[in-house]
């Protein structure tokens, strides 16, 4: 029997399929952004754009850290390494607090966060000493053992501490202007009237430099010498004190204590260079070049002497996703910034992932020279039907075209219809938040604010021709302030929002006849008035319903109202209890919806601005998922944008901590079964596997029996959109025997579909 399942392996080795499985998540995070570098011994560990990643110096690999992987949060604020304990702290924004030892393991230290406290938690630096860290906070000092993972005492000094430092059996305080207060660690410090002033100078940085106790602030070095006496004059913008070297650093020059008698300053051509540290293991320092990446250098006679450079884990310059759009097996994707909730001056930086590697399309000096505005704020954008590589995107600045990743043109008022959005035509403010490609290859731009272009085509000719709309100006006799989420739908239709407190509103034009209806006034089908402040976004389902995200739920306007006009009822879809009772509820009442997307199954994916992510079923009446950033991988819960690759199922959310993705269990379904489509992954399934495994490339609603090699019937479903997913048991829920097993499907309509075959070994 062995030998016979062995050469059964061998033949059905071909169908192996790597893929990641269902219900697995994945990060997409920026590494473009160096602020710390922490040297510990063969390895170095790098905060940038609020990640980390470690390089190891013994085989040059590169290791990211991030929540799916290993720590407990997002937006590390301040690392710092513990020699002693061989281990690296981690600060969160949040305050959250985690410990990274060198084979990899993850200590959490939550209590700090979870505690409520009137003070401010902020922590401002970490300070290591011996086997401890200080950090010093907003209200005074925490104390933490880093071997044993322990908060060992809390200093609540009612005053704001910058800096820390430990000497002489002193734990000194910089305090700002407040100058510096001393506690003898002999004393009970917990009662801050045991802390004394030790120096009314302001300070903020404190180090323990070879057993010298040093003060910098204002671009001036202090050492304590019985008084303060000054050791440097020198204006920084970063310091450390690594591998026994003081470092003071600006963008364009640094001061490096070998001792407090030898110094030297080095000028640099890294342009903004916000960290440097020295790695007295390795014999070299630290830094990152003008890219953003880190490299090691050494420094003879004045002069940086690079040596190994270019290190960084691939991935996206920023960590803003505020729009997404999944075409041609490429995310494409903007930062947004422009809208109710999101905050402005956002790098307008366009972003694309295919086959595992990022492109970041151009975004140099020498273009945004070209400018006269802001180059931020981008919102939208979609690719040419006749050009996958021809790529337009519009925002807050205008409107700007790419090919092949490398700017083209930038169109605004002085080239084209499109109209300043203030009365100081500020070229800051050319909205152009919602564009839209049509089958012919068209380009159609909302211009908001605009006095007189509120819908404009772009034709494939290159000129220009307007379609303006009177029902689309406000009061002061402009276009409504934020018209976006422009969307085509498979009647030929244009729906978008006006996503402002203003007018909170929707619309449908008609391009075939120029037309175009309004909605505004939101009333259910039990009569009750919805009073909405924000209409966010708008989609079309695979029946040819059209959803509206707003900040009180969403609202569905069915298919077959759509030809009723602005004058169609929208429906708030009930949700039985199911406890006994005729009650029902709204679907996700009280929401904010930011984003949505459909899956292959007809299932509706909400984003929300802070509830996480919910998944509701095709037929709207149950919830399947409610992700939340407390619950699941999912980065933060508040999702700004949602697209999906339909081919696999992955759904992407764009979260305002980054990008993650989600391996749904529902793909776009197949127009037929073919043996050339269908196939199970993982295939064969090994005994360590105990995930789904996954039948693909299925019809609409397929039938799908699974069957033992005589015939027995040992599951059975309906695939979900383009995908059927089995958990390895029968019908009674027990793991099957190892064997071949064969996936017979049928569409919906009894048509014989085709079959496949999956190997398990147990």
């Amino acid at each position: 029997m062995k030998k016979s399942l062995s050469i059964l392996l061998m033949l059905l080795a071909t169908l192996f399929v790597q893929a990641a499985p269902i219900g697995s998540w994945t990060s997409f995070l920026a590494y473009g952004d160096i602020t710390e570098i922490e040297p510990a011994g063969k390895m170095v560990y790098v905060l940038s754009s609020k990640g980390l990643f470690s390089y190891k110096t013994s085989d040059t690999s590169v290791q990211t850290y991030d929540k799916m992987n290993a720590l407990n949060d997002c937006n590390i604020s301040h690392i710092a390494y513990c020699k002693t304990a061989h281990r690296l702290v981690i600060i969160y924004e949040n305050q959250n607090i985690d410990l990274l030892d060198d084979d990899g393991n993850v200590f959490s230290i939550s209590d700090y966060y979870n505690k409520s406290m009137t003070d401010d938690k902020t922590i401002n630096e970490i300070s290591i000493s011996g086997n401890h860290a200080y950090l010093s906070t907003n209200f005074g000092i925490l104390k933490i053992n880093v071997s044993t993972a322990e908060i060992t005492s809390t200093y609540n000094l009612g005053r704001k501490v910058m800096s820390t430092a430990v000497h002489n059996g002193y734990i000194y305080a910089a305090c700002g202007d407040q100058g510096i207060i001393k506690g003898n660690t002999t004393q009970n410090l917990l009662d801050k009237n045991n802390w004394t002033t030790e120096s009314t100078l302001s300070a903020d940085y404190l180090f323990n430099y070879n057993n010298q106790l040093i003060a910098a602030t204002n671009g001036v070095v202090y050492v304590k010498k019985g008084d303060w006496e000054k050791v440097a004059d020198f204006s920084f913008s970063f310091c450390n004190n690594t591998g026994g070297k003081l470092i003071f650093g600006n963008a364009d020059s640094v001061l490096i204590f070998d001792n407090l008698s030898t110094s030297q300053v080095i000028q640099h051509d890294r342009y903004a260079l916000k960290a440097l540290a020295y790695d007295d293991t390795n014999h070299c320092y630290w830094s990152h070049q003008k890219d953003n990446k880190l490299y090691s250098l050494s420094i003879e006679d004045k002069e940086i002497i690079p040596n190994l450079i270019n290190i960084c884990p691939d991935g996206p310059k920023y960590n803003y996703f505020g729009f997404m759009r999944y075409q041609d097996n490429t995310l494409y994707t903007c930062g947004g910034g422009f809208d109710s909730f999101a905050e402005l001056n956002r790098e307008a930086t366009v972003q694309t992932f295919n086959n595992d590697l990022w492109t970041i399309y151009q975004d140099d000096d020498e273009m945004k020279a070209q400018f006269r505005n802001r180059f931020q704020d981008m919102t939208c954008l979609d690719v040419d039907p006749k050009d996958k590589t021809h790529v337009m995107v519009g925002g807050r600045t205008g409107l700007y075209e790419y090919k092949e990743g490398q700017f083209v043109h930038k169109y605004d008022t002085e080239n084209s219809p499109l109209m300043h959005g203030t009365d100081n035509n500020s070229p800051n403010y050319v909205l152009t938040l919602g564009i839209k490609y049509d089958k012919e290859g068209n380009l159609w731009c909302l211009n908001s604010l605009a006095q007189e272009a509120s819908i404009l085509k772009l034709k494939t000719d290159g000129t220009w021709e307007s379609h303006h709309k009177e029902i689309l100006m406000d009061d002061n006799n402009r276009s409504l302030p934020n018209m976006k989420c422009l969307i085509l739908d498979s009647r030929g239709l244009f729906w978008f929002v006006n996503n402002h407190w203003s007018i909170p509103s929707f619309y449908c034009f008609d391009p075939s006849n120029d037309a175009i209806n309004y909605y505004n006034s939101f009333i259910n089908e039990d009569g009750t008035k919805i009073i909405p402040t924000g209409v966010r976004c708008i989609m079309e389902d695979k029946e040819g319903n059209i959803w509206i995200g707003t900040n009180v739920g969403p609202l569905m306007l069915p298919s077959t109202d759509i030809s009723e006009g602005s004058n169609a009822v929208l429906q708030q879809v009930k949700v039985p209890r199911n406890d006994g009772t005729n009650f029902a509820d709204y679907l996700l009442s009280g929401v904010d919806i930011s984003c949505m997307a459909v899956d292959g199954g007809n299932r509706k994916w909400f984003g929300s601005n802070g509830n996480g992510v919910y998944l509701i079923s095709s037929d709207n009446l149950s919830q399947i998922h409610h992700f939340t950033s407390d619950n699941s991988e999912l980065l933060s819960d508040n999702v700004e944008s949602i697209t999906i690759d339909h081919s696999t199922g992955e759904v992407f959310f764009g979260t305002d901590n980054g990008l993650c993705s989600f391996m749904s269990d529902a793909t776009a379904p197949a127009e037929s079964m073919s043996k050339d489509l269908v196939y199970a992954y993982p295939n064969p399934v090994t005994p360590d596997y105990t995930g789904l495994i996954t039948v693909t490339g299925l019809t609409v609603d397929a039938d799908v029996k699974i069957v033992t090699a005589n015939g027995a019937l040992v599951a059975e479903g309906t695939s979900n959109g383009g995908l059927f997913t089995w958990d390895g048991c029968d019908k009674n829920g027990h793991r099957v025997a190892s064997g071949v097993y064969m996936v017979i499907t049928a569409t919906n309509d009894g048509k014989k579909g085709t079959v496949c075959k999956i190997a398990i070994v147990n």
